[in-house]
């Protein structure tokens, strides 16, 4: 079974909701180990991510939703080594591996909970950081989230994913079969939307295309499992056979380029100030 990190948990009942969620934690929470080494497309986002971060703002409280192994949050320690970091994440298995990274000298805090109803107070952090994760809850409800905990005059920044994501993937299986194994992600206009209603204007919004080449199929599919992102909204009900992998490849190989079998990502970047 494969499919993208779809764009919002979701919206039918609480049931369905819940058990999505708890496919999310155990996907990403088997990663853990095997996470870094694959994401070379998420420290890249996450470089161009910091970038919108002002060099000259002084942060007291920084939250990193969506924290993943700790990676990018260690980042915001070595830039901001006075501050009060925390890193949130889903999957404990992620937490506990963040944990254990981390230098007792550069002290992070830890915690494990849904980025749709975070444990924090309301105006605790100055600056709430997130490369590549709010695509995980529903929109709506994890921006209305992230307006609560900022204090007054604080900054989110943040980088998501938006619908021409993996299009060579999805245009591959659906010569393969009629299973609904990728998820649908909004458009720049749906996502600006969704921060319009809730009163959080975007500031310096821009969209940049990232592509990663494989040699093949079976490589691709590989890092997609290494990262947890093989979960789906729902489950597909077919098995990946391995006649389905075969015709998969074969039906990929229009799209190969001298670097390889191509995999391309339409990211966004936003920056949101609150008032």
């Amino acid at each position: 079974m494969l499919a993208t990190p779809q764009e919002e948990a979701p919206l039918g009942n609480a049931r369905t909701r819940q058990q999505f969620k708890k496919r999310v934690q155990t996907h990403f929470s088997k990663a853990a180990t095997s996470y870094d080494a694959a994401a070379l497309l998420q420290q890249r986002v996450a470089e161009h991510t910091h970038l919108l971060i002002p060099p000259s703002q002084v942060f007291s409280r920084i939250l990193d939703v969506g924290s993943g192994t700790g990676y990018q949050t260690r980042q915001l320690r070595r830039r901001y080594p006075n501050a009060n970091i925390t890193g949130i994440d889903l999957a404990i298995g992620m937490a506990q591996y963040a944990s254990a990274q981390t230098p007792c000298h550069h002290p992070i805090h830890w915690a494990v909970g849904d980025m749709e109803c975070l444990p924090f107070q309301s105006d605790t952090f100055d600056l709430v950081y997130s490369s590549l994760a709010i695509q995980w809850g529903e929109l709506s409800h994890v921006l209305q989230e992230i307006k609560r905990v900022l204090k007054p005059g604080g900054l989110f920044v943040f980088s998501s994913l938006l619908c021409g994501t993996m299009v060579e993937l999805k245009t591959a299986w659906q010569q393969v079969d009629d299973e609904s194994r990728m998820n649908r992600f909004k458009t720049l206009a749906e996502k600006q939307q969704v921060f319009e209603q809730l009163h959080m204007p975007l500031n310096h919004v821009h969209r940049r295309w990232e592509t990663l080449f494989y040699p093949s199929v079976r490589a691709m599919l590989g890092e997609l499992k290494a990262l947890g992102v093989n979960v789906a909204q729902s489950p597909a009900r077919g098995l990946m056979t391995r006649h389905k992998l075969n015709a998969l490849g074969n039906a990929y190989e229009v799209h190969r380029q001298p670097q390889g079998l191509p995999l391309s990502y339409e990211v966004v970047y936003g920056q949101v100030n609150t008032r």
